[in-house]
């Protein structure tokens, strides 16, 4: 890719770092950055789309969970961010690497009337781990803490979006597991997969909306 690619869609105080396959993901250099566990979130949920899926991105921050689906399913993707600064830069991203079926919104998804009812195959979320009681990162709080959305708000956005028998795939902290199911359940969405981290401070769940009842439980490295 040119210098001058570069420097049309990346600005001051930011870095396109590699995804692979000449792909690039737009970070800031001292601002917020993703984490493994996005990272991981991405694959699994991989596993579960096609070039023919509609993918919803709650909470997608620098963009990178459907940035990275887009690239590995070439799948349709929208998304949300309530951070203006960084849903700009995913879009920037999306530019970079002509990634045309990949949109992301700045909007609240509580506000979610703005996109498709029963629109989506899977609706991927790393949301915020910590309540809004909680002490804030100093580094985009709102990505950290629930200080504007909570977490009642991503599942019951999800059960919106998602058609029947389209799934969740959300990543969280195993403290805030208990809280996870039960809105899953509150919103009919049936718990099917587990993964528990072996350092058991984390998991990710699949979750299918008007699915039947039955969780296979793992416990796998992410």
């Amino acid at each position: 890719m040119t210098d001058e690619r570069f420097l049309q869609y990346v600005r001051d105080g930011e870095k396109a770092e590699p995804l692979g396959d000449g792909y690039y993901i737009i970070q800031s250099e001292n601002g917020y950055r993703f984490g493994s566990d996005a990272v991981a979130l991405a694959h699994y949920a991989s596993g579960f789309v096609s070039k023919n899926s509609r993918v919803f991105d709650l909470c997608s921050g620098c963009g990178i969970i459907g940035i990275m689906l887009a690239i590995s399913n070439g799948c349709t993707i929208d998304g949300a961010e309530i951070d203006g600064t960084l849903c700009d830069m995913s879009n920037r991203s999306c530019a970079l690497n002509d990634l045309d079926d990949v949109k992301f919104v700045n909007a609240d998804i509580r506000n979610a009337d703005m996109f498709t009812a029963a629109g989506y195959d899977l609706v991927v979320c790393n949301p915020p781990y910590y309540k809004a009681d909680s002490k804030p990162s100093s580094v985009a709080p709102q990505a950290n803490s629930e200080l504007t959305v909570n977490l009642a708000d991503v599942i019951s956005t999800a059960k919106r979006l998602l058609k029947v028998g389209g799934a969740l795939c959300i990543v969280h902290i195993s403290s805030r597991l208990d809280e996870v199911l039960i809105e899953c359940n509150r919103n009919g969405l049936s718990p099917k997969e587990l993964i528990v981290n072996p350092n058991g401070k984390t998991f990710m769940l699949r979750a299918v909306r008007g699915g039947k009842q039955g969780m296979t439980v793992k416990v796998k490295e992410f």
